[in-house]
Parts: structure tokens; sequence; C-alpha cells
């Protein structure tokens, strides 16, 4: 499960990780014969653009898992867990998630230059202002989410945790509250009588439960 804390690493590895990828992308394209400031311009666009359209769809996606965990909602959907997790996820290749997210920042800038030197001149588009700008869009959208649930922890006294960094509709969430009244209630055995009775087939009749109403007017 993903802590907070672990979201907002992702959220700066990203951040940052775009950052250079905007670089990597300007150099490549300067050092093939491109003129410097008009590769400057072109990957900045594209870098701002990119940036703020997929921060903004990050945002509308993730407010989906943002609604489950507001107070009025009860976490009725929500795993609970019997102790809080202490220690960081593992990614792929079994490796730690944060070296995970650098191998993938990694990727990002080799291929933005792998690409342009394989193709030269002839792609004129900045991809380094696309991808760095598509870093940098969710590494700030994983941030200022992880700093509202932040505030929803406090206000709630619970902690909240995520199975996948990718915050999206098949992400599961489950929290830890050590509050006596997040504790689940045990049933009564007048309710578990109504409820098992409701369950029958038709034409069926259940014996009463010891204890229960039913079976005290019987006697």
């Amino acid at each position: 499960m993903y802590r907070l804390e672990d979201l907002r690493r992702i959220g700066w590895t990203q951040l940052y990780g775009g950052m250079a990828t905007l670089v990597a992308g300007i150099l490549a394209q300067y050092a093939i014969g491109f003129q410097l400031d008009r590769v400057i311009v072109n990957n900045f666009i594209y870098y701002v653009l990119f940036a703020m359209g997929w921060f903004l769809f990050n945002q509308i996606v993730m407010a989906g898992i943002y609604k489950k965990l507001l107070p009025e909602q009860k976490r009725a959907k929500l795993s609970r867990l019997t102790a809080p997790v202490t220690t960081p996820p593992i990614g792929r290749f079994k490796m730690l998630y944060w070296q995970t997210e650098l191998f993938y920042v990694a990727l990002w800038i080799i291929s933005v230059v792998v690409v342009q030197f394989l193709l030269g001149t002839n792609l004129t588009m900045p991809i380094g202002g696309f991808a760095g700008g598509w870093l940098v869009g969710g590494g700030l959208g994983r941030l200022r989410f992880a700093g509202k649930v932040k505030v929803e922890e406090v206000e709630q006294g619970v902690r909240f945790y995520f199975s996948d960094s990718v915050l999206g509709p098949s992400t599961a969430v489950a929290f830890y509250s050590d509050k006596p009244e997040d504790r689940p209630v045990a049933a009564a055995p007048e309710e578990l009588a109504v409820a098992a009775k409701e369950s029958l087939p038709p034409g069926v009749k259940r014996r009463a439960v010891p204890g229960s109403p039913a079976n005290r007017s019987s006697k």
C-alpha cells in the first residue's frame, strides 16, 4: 500500500524528471542542427500545455478517489487495516517503488534523446517538451492530491493508504484508525435473527434463535 509520503516522493520525482526531460530534448534538437531560440520556444510551449492539460486530467480522475475519503461517506466502501503501514511498497521488477520511478524517468530521458538522434531533423516535434510536460503534470497532480488527503487525515484522525500510485478508478483505498467509533460493531442477536429470516427462500421457516424475542414469546 502507498502512503502519502510515498505519493509525494513520486510526485517530486516526476516533477524533477520532467524538467530534466525538457532540457534533454532541447539539447538533443540543438545538437542535430535546430536553431536554439526556436527549439527553446517550441519545447517550452509544449511543456506548459501538456503539463497543464495532464494536471487537470489527473485532478478529474483523482476526484473520484478523494470523494470516498470524505466524512459523509463514512468510509463504508474502504478497507480498514488493523495496523498502520510503516514500510514502503515494492514496485515492479521487485525494486522499491522509488527506484522504479527513477528507472521510468531515466527511460523517458534516454528515449527522447535516442529518438531525436535517430530521426534527426525529420522530427520537428519538440518531444522533450511533450514528455517533460506529461511527467510534470503527473507529478503536480500527485503532490496536490497528497496535500488534500493530508488535510482530511488531520481533520478525521485517520490514515489513508492506496493500492497503487496511478490513483485511477481501479485504485483500492484502505484506512487505519485507532478511534473506538471506527471499530466494527457486532450486530445484536435480534438483528441477526431478522436478517437470517429475510434471507430465507419463500415457504421455508427458520428455527428461532435462542434468546431472541420470537423464542421467548413461544414459551
